[in-house]
């Protein structure tokens, strides 16, 4: 069957001859994108990848420029560029990503994220809320046979370490502190400086790292990070990724090399404060950053965080819409494990001061509301609590935590250069140690590495 019976071809060509200002190159590209379905012109997979990848990052200019004020011509065109992306990708069953427009629909939330929600009504009790969200904790994350008396009755609890490879950033997100046009000492990575980093981790235990680094094209690379991931791979390490957003054909490079998860925080559901609080750099890019972890999760990467930066805008509305995400995720990607993390806004660059406060009867309030919600899904909490809030919601409902955390690139080798240049200050200071003595004491199975139940 010939491409211009699959697809709208002639309408797709009036289209980008009326309203793309680039037209020529768009339609010879759309001529060798036909030849290659149709098996006029022979293509290896990596071509067709790399025409995949073409068509893809066409979307998103035209999302980019025109997302808001979207047609129903508009839509359809977009829909063909994806479902030929995904037939030159072998996905070719896949339905086209309509993110923005389902996120929207609360026929996806099912039951339980229904009754989750009203929990967010702040007038309804927290102590309840609470003692529902750790005996689901303890069902789905517990020992079936555990007859501890300890809080945490035999549960699993995943500690894992971040990995900051690189300070380097290109966006001018006003809340972070590796925003570009902030003047701190900067440091990427070389490879083996990235293993030594990784060497101090192995030594304390881990064998769950996340990669974390800014958005810095010419340095922090795919194949950069493909080459730190396999590496961590041959040591018996589940490395994980909070990066810039990448390409369906690059994430599918690092889930060769090994990743097993991406976690990729919108930061702000609120489309207005989101181009406010990042006003240039790639970054900007609100549907490109959107459907990040849809293109994760076509290429393969098995687990996906989702997240949001508290005190950016209206906690409640952004966990709903949260929520949302998750719930679409997990209906177009039924197989994928879904995992949340909630970091809260402490210390920002000077000049910034962030309009929402969450207080901590609140931040407690929003984790319960997504065990409730999503019984199965990965709970993550940061060192950028303090010691005593950790303890609380690791005996409610969290299920993965990091220890030891240093924040810069570098500053697990040189402790002196820990404190320079960090992204955001650590408030809990125990090490892996100390965090696994004391979840022991508490009755949790420490686990060091991700799948461990």
């Amino acid at each position: 069957m010939s491409t211009s019976t699959r697809f709208p071809v002639a309408p797709l060509r009036e289209w980008v001859r009326r309203t793309d200002v680039h037209a020529a190159a768009r339609l010879s590209l759309l001529v060798e994108v036909l030849r290659v379905l149709d098996g006029e012109e022979a293509s290896s997979l990596l071509g067709r990848g790399e025409l995949a990848d073409r068509l893809e990052r066409w979307r998103y200019q035209w999302l980019n420029q025109q997302s808001t004020r979207l047609t129903a011509e508009d839509r359809r065109s977009l829909d063909c560029l994806d479902r030929m992306a995904n037939e030159l990708s072998g996905r070719g069953g896949r339905p086209p990503r309509r993110t923005r427009q389902l996120v929207r629909d609360d026929g996806l939330a099912g039951p339980e994220i229904a009754e989750a929600w009203r929990h967010l009504d702040p007038a309804r009790p927290l102590a309840p809320l609470v003692e529902r969200a750790r005996a689901l904790t303890i069902e789905r994350f517990g020992e079936p046979a555990a007859r501890d008396p300890r809080p945490a009755s035999g549960r699993r609890m995943l500690l894992y370490a971040p990995l900051y490879l690189s300070s380097h950033c290109i966006n001018f997100c006003t809340y972070c502190g590796f925003r570009y046009p902030r003047q701190l000492r900067r440091r990427h990575l070389s490879f083996a400086e990235a293993q030594g980093e990784a060497n101090v981790l192995l030594r304390r235990g881990f064998r769950h790292i996340l990669l974390v680094g800014g958005e810095f094209p010419r340095l922090t690379t795919a194949e950069y990070y493909a080459q730190v991931i396999e590496w961590l791979t041959r040591q018996a390490v589940a490395p994980a990724v909070e990066i810039a957003p990448q390409s369906t054909r690059h994430y599918a490079r690092l889930a060769e090399a090994g990743a097993c998860c991406v976690t990729l925080y919108q930061e702000t559901y609120d489309e207005t404060l989101y181009a406010e609080y990042h006003p240039k750099g790639s970054k900007a890019s609100y549907d490109w950053r959107f459907e990040g972890l849809d293109r994760a999760a076509d290429a393969g990467i098995g687990r996906l965080g989702l997240g949001i930066l508290l005190g950016l805008a209206d906690p409640v509305e952004d966990t709903r819409a949260m929520m949302q995400h998750a719930a679409y995720l997990q209906a177009r990607h039924p197989d994928r494990t879904i995992a949340f993390s909630l970091p809260r806004i402490h210390d920002a660059p000077q000049g910034f001061r962030a309009p929402y406060r969450i207080d901590d009867e609140l931040f407690v309030r929003l984790y319960c509301v997504l065990r409730l919600g999503f019984p199965d899904a990965e709970l993550v909490l940061s060192t950028r609590e303090n010691a005593v809030l950790r303890n609380r919601l690791a005996d409610i409902c969290i299920t993965q935590m990091s220890a030891g955390s240093c924040t810069a690139p570098g500053g697990y080798e040189d402790r002196k250069d820990g404190g320079s240049g960090e992204q955001f200050p650590v408030s809990d200071h125990r090490t892996a140690g100390e965090m696994a003595a004391w979840l022991t004491t508490r009755g949790y199975r420490v686990a060091w590495r991700i799948g461990a139940r």
